[in-house]
């Protein structure tokens, strides 16, 4: 489709595409004649989610985390729980306001308040604190509710959640007590909690334009851009309502949002409180098994003591074993002295005497021996250990004394001197009993110290075991430890992220907002041109008919000689005989063109007429052309069949009268009597078929009754091959011989048509109305035609509208305002075209 076209589609139907706009305008107009105001009002909260300070100092931020934190709150301050709390609430302080307040609620609001609140409402609303401190004093003197923890003591623990707080609501008047209101909101609460028929649960879920959840639910809440800013919007009839409304689902959106945050880390906390508490338990208990283990076990230091015991233990042995060898060869030194001394001085030392000394300085050495191996360093055993090592030296005196009585010989029995072998074994005698007296000694704390190996032997293994436990319990009882820190770290920085603010507190709204009356009305106006155009291409698109030569040739696939207009009753400005006149002579200079190149060289030219359904015009094609041949100077004779014929041989044929086919009808055109009223109220123009024009005239009042035949459609028609046939068959006798022979065929698709005459014709032509859809029917009969001819078929469309004839003819030749060539040439994109005619 053109430019051009378009905007003549758009003229045709101009009218329909501004009335339907201002219709559908005044329809809105009509119905928006008594529009609501509203007053809005807005509040902007400050959450620090995407920026806010924080209690872990490495802690990242994600931009999915941030989202999904803001989504949680803005999905708190939309749920159910917080908008009825905020529709109670707001409920509350209206009924404990004696008078109206424009502040709070307008007179209108509650005038009307009182008027649907029943009685047994009021006496769930406290008007004082009476009832409320009776209350709390019950609880606080209660001794059930005494908490078992000593609280003289208890020191207050700092919390993030305790920063900033007041004790009273922004959003209640200042002559309502708070603990009141509290406990009206408590008992308002219970009620509607207790059925679903009650007052309260019916407005908060109805259609109450004040305390319906439906109307709370209608608060905007969205994230200022990227921002740690939220912002809620909130519109309602009554300014006063409106701001109360919002200041209170502020509020009450930042106490739930407090409490899932804060509930959900308080529970983690107590959680690693109760570990923490079983794990010091379990710890408590290995460390008590472990003091009592070294209670039984004299056990101070078990590593250290062990260690000493086992150095004191090798120390004795080797110790033990050096005296041993020693004693051993001061025996055999003492033997082989004694040797020397002879027979005489062994019976001598054998007395009873020296013998009895020498046991009494073997008990004595004993004795020191013990004193100095404990290294007992007390006054008192000093003082003894020097009266014991007296004894013994005299002891000593007294064995000399008496061993030098006893011998009286100067030398022994080799000739030593006697004096020197008794000093030497006196000597080796005395180092003997030492010796065996500090081996004695040792030997005793060899044995005891073997039986503390003993205790510390299987000592080692059991403490090692309790030490394991309490290594374990001490790990867990750690990392409770660091799990409990880290949670109460959580809870604190969630408690400081849901510290949220109102920096922007709602304002009481002076002025309604604007009504959308405007843009309903102007969105209907285009919503309605935009469905009108919509349709009209939409059904321009899908139009199947001929309508044009272009279209028809392109749905047809035959080559057009030519169009023929629509005779109207009125064609205005437009002249309508030139156009018809011209539009015949092109399809003449066509069908001569034609002939001459296809080579017909008969002096007779035979145009066979035929449609596909009758009242197709070809009666009236026929009659036109036959004139204009005249007026060129050609001799012409036309053939059209008899209708009455027809109808006779079809009843001969059937045996009964046969309805003629739904398209057929006397031959004759009905002139619409009336213009439609509707089609002249959306300016499309008139479409009455003007009767009276020359054009449409009878060809047998024009056409001489030599050059006009009517012949009969009967059962030899059907075998003539050549026109001079027809006339043999009818009795008719041309006195001339005709240049052209127009014949006129019944319709093809509903009646026989003679083979041999289409076959013979020297140039078959369809007739077609422009605006008829094509079938597959008329297709396939069209087709069966063509594969009987010799020459190509064409076609003549017949009744188009008259713009379509610009295709054909350029711009009609009609009056035109300057202005009006000028906007058709800008469409046209032909700027700089003259001024046509």
């Amino acid at each position: 489709m053109k430019v051009i076209d378009l905007i003549r589609l758009l003229r045709k139907h101009l009218v329909l595409l501004l009335v339907t706009p201002l219709l559908l305008a005044g329809i809105v107009i009509y119905m928006t004649r008594q529009p609501d105001y509203k007053f809005a009002t807005e509040t902007t909260l400050y959450t620090g989610l995407a920026t806010g300070s924080s209690v872990e100092m490495d802690k990242s931020f994600s931009f999915f985390a941030t989202n999904t934190a803001f989504d949680n709150l803005i999905n708190v301050i939309k749920s159910r729980e917080t908008q009825q709390e905020t529709a109670i609430r707001l409920l509350a302080q209206h009924l404990l306001i004696d008078h109206s307040d424009s502040k709070y609620i307008s007179a209108s609001s509650y005038s009307r308040l009182k008027k649907i609140t029943p009685e047994n409402i009021d006496r769930l609303v406290v008007r004082n604190n009476k009832d409320v401190n009776r209350i709390i004093d019950i609880h606080e003197n209660n001794p059930e509710n005494d908490s078992p923890e000593d609280t003289t003591t208890k020191v207050e623990a700092f919390s993030f959640k305790n920063l900033n707080t007041d004790g009273r609501p922004n959003s209640l008047p200042a002559t309502i007590d708070p603990e009141a209101y509290e406990q009206t909101v408590k008992n308002l609460t219970d009620y509607m909690l207790s059925n679903n028929t009650n007052f309260v649960y019916k407005l908060l879920n109805f259609e109450n334009p004040h305390y319906s959840i439906k109307a709370i639910s209608s608060i905007n809440v969205q994230r200022i851009a990227n921002s740690d800013l939220v912002k809620l919007k909130y519109e309602n009839e009554d300014p006063g309502i409106c701001q109360q409304t919002l200041a209170i689902i502020t509020e009450v959106c930042i106490k739930n949002y407090k409490n899932i945050k804060e509930n959900r880390s308080d529970a983690v906390v107590k959680y690693f409180q109760f570990q923490l508490k079983q794990a010091a338990g379990r710890l408590k208990v290995a460390e008590d098994k472990l003091l009592e283990f070294n209670k039984a076990n004299n056990i101070i230091n078990y590593y250290e003591q062990s260690k000493a015991v086992a150095v004191v233990k090798e120390d004795l042995d080797v110790e033990y074993n050096n005296k041993k060898i020693k004693l051993a060869g001061i025996q055999a030194g003492i033997k082989r002295l004694e040797e020397k001394l002879g027979i005489q001085q062994q019976i001598q030392l054998k007395s009873n005497k020296i013998i009895e000394k020498r046991n009494q300085l073997g008990a004595l050495n004993f004795q020191i021996t013990s004193t100095e191996t404990l290294k007992i360093v007390e006054n008192k055993s000093v003082d003894k250990l020097v009266e014991l090592k007296a004894q013994a030296e005299q002891l000593k005196d007294e064995i000399r004394k008496a061993v030098g009585e006893l011998y009286t010989f100067n030398n022994s029995t080799d000739g030593l001197p006697i004096s020197t072998i008794l000093n030497d074994w006196i000597s080796n005698v005395i180092e003997a009993e030492n010796i065996k007296a500090g081996i004695e000694v040792l030997g005793q704390r060899i044995i005891e110290y073997q039986k503390q190996y003993a205790i510390y032997a299987p000592a080692g293994a059991n403490i090692k075991r309790i030490e394991r436990e309490i290594s374990v319990s001490e790990q867990e009882f750690l990392e409770i430890l660091h799990g409990l820190n880290l949670a109460k770290l959580k809870m604190q920085d969630n408690e400081l992220s849901s510290n949220i603010k109102a920096v922007d507190p709602p304002y009481f709204p002076l002025s309604p907002i604007p009504t959308k009356r405007k843009v309903l009305v102007v969105a209907a106006a285009l919503l309605g041109f935009i469905l009108v155009l919509t349709i009209i291409l939409v059904l321009e698109y899908f139009d199947n008919t001929l309508k044009n030569q272009t279209k028809a040739s392109r749905i047809l696939k035959l080559t057009p000689f030519g169009i023929l207009p629509k005779i109207l009753l009125k064609v205005r400005d437009t002249n309508f005989a030139f156009i018809t006149n011209r539009l015949l002579e092109i399809i003449i200079q066509n069908i001569e063109l034609y002939l001459k190149v296809s080579g017909v060289q008969n002096s007779t030219k035979t145009l066979l007429f035929f449609s596909t359904l009758s009242n197709e015009g070809k009666s009236v094609v026929v009659g036109n052309l036959a004139q204009k041949l005249k007026k060129q100077g050609k001799k012409v004779f036309v053939l059209n069949f008899s209708r009455e014929s027809l109808r006779k041989t079809e009843v001969a044929q059937m045996g009964y009268p046969v309805k003629p086919p739904p398209s057929s009808t006397s031959g004759t055109i009905k002139q619409q009597r009336r213009i439609s009223i509707i089609g002249w109220l959306l300016g499309y123009p008139d479409t009455r078929i003007d009767l009276d024009s020359p054009f449409l005239e009878n060809p047998e009042n024009y056409i001489g009754n030599n050059e006009y035949m009517y012949y009969d459609v009967n059962e030899r028609f059907y075998s003539v091959n050549i026109y001079q046939e027809i006339l043999t068959q009818n009795g008719f006798v041309l006195s001339y011989i005709p240049d052209y022979v127009l014949i006129e065929l019944p319709s093809i698709l509903y009646y026989p048509y003679p083979v041999g005459l289409l076959s013979q014709a020297d140039v078959p032509i369809m007739v077609c109305r422009s605006n008829r859809i094509w079938s597959e029917a008329d297709q396939g009969v069209l087709n069966n035609l063509m594969n009987l001819t010799k020459q190509k078929t064409h076609f003549i469309l017949n009744g188009v509208d008259l713009p379509a004839i610009e295709s054909v003819l350029g711009d009609l030749p009609k009056k035109r305002s300057c202005l009006r060539r000028i906007i058709k040439n800008v469409f046209r994109f032909q700027f700089f075209a003259k001024n046509q005619i």
